[in-house]
């Protein structure tokens, strides 16, 4: 998956080219193009940026790492991920993804990547999953720093309305990524050591959640994400898609997926906060309101 080299990319080096295995080549030296292993966040991000190679007739391999690292436990991410997975099997119950499968592949990916010899561009928006994404990328490549390159996308380049102050890679068109490979750039060494040390800060941490606010990961807990779904709560029987949707674009400095909401709000109908009818294992299938009488989350 990371293997295959052509020329394609930024910063030109200079290369022999030998004919029939001798040592004197005609031309002294011919230019070719830096290439590089892409690694970005989620799928939609992976195929728009598949999309934007594809436009610059660029060869360059990416990696899609899928782990929305924003919510839930990382104590043991980078270790066994059993944790992990089963906060995620808690979260999608009636999904057929296999979470443990899902923990290797993302450290299979990592290692793969420490033992390729390909230099690395890390696409990053202004998201607490791609930045997170970004430090868990350069701590487990922290002995190849000189492989290490950035792409930070600016929230003035997006084509649609920001999400308060949030971007992620894949809100992005390919023709806007395809403009931004000219401008690959390495990492300092100081950043580096920056970020390397802030992945191991939130792991060791291991806060529910991780919110983006200010260029600076700020940790916060379920309840906070709860408050904020009991503040939109309707008195009323209203779709769960409807509800769950308006409160996807209301936490600040977090891009929430419909599947973890959903679950904060099934953890609300467990304390009572909230009453579910229809089917519970579909969003599309039921509808929430609050419970009467409930006036807040009661915490966790």
């Amino acid at each position: 998956m990371l293997a295959g080299q052509r020329p394609g990319g930024r910063r030109p080096r200079l290369s022999h080219r030998r004919r029939g295995g001798a040592s004197e080549p005609s031309h002294p030296y011919t230019i070719t193009a830096m290439q590089y292993i892409h690694v970005v966040n989620g799928d939609v991000a992976g195929t728009t940026l598949r999309q934007a190679l594809a436009q610059a007739a660029r060869p360059d391999p990416v990696v899609v790492l899928r782990d929305d690292l924003a919510v839930g436990p990382l104590a043991d991410i980078d270790s066994t991920g059993l944790i992990r997975s089963g906060f995620w099997q808690r979260v999608a119950p009636h999904t057929d993804i296999d979470f443990g499968a899902e923990m290797r592949q993302a450290l299979d990916q990592l290692q793969a990547l420490r033992q390729d010899d390909m230099e690395v561009a890390i696409w990053h928006g202004q998201s607490a999953a791609d930045q997170l994404m970004l430090r868990r990328v350069v701590f487990h490549l922290y002995q190849a720093p000189q492989r290490i390159n950035e792409v930070a996308m600016d929230l003035r380049e997006l084509e649609m309305p920001a999400q308060g102050n949030l971007a992620a890679i894949g809100m992005y068109t390919p023709a806007r990524l395809a403009r931004r490979f000219s401008t690959i750039a390495p990492v300092s060494v100081l950043r580096l050591g920056r970020l390397g040390y802030e992945w191991q800060q939130n792991v060791k941490e291991n806060a529910d959640v991780r919110l983006w606010k200010g260029n600076t990961l700020v940790p916060a807990a379920y309840h906070t994400i709860d408050e904020i779904i009991m503040e939109r709560a309707p008195s009323e029987w209203t779709p769960a898609a409807q509800m769950v949707g308006s409160v996807m674009g209301a936490i600040e400095g977090l891009l929430a997926s419909d599947w973890f909401v959903f679950w904060r709000c099934r953890e609300l109908i467990a304390m009572g906060q909230l009453v579910l009818r229809g089917n519970a294992d579909s969003l599309d299938t039921c509808e929430l309101r609050r419970h009467v009488g409930s006036g807040g989350t009661g915490g966790e």
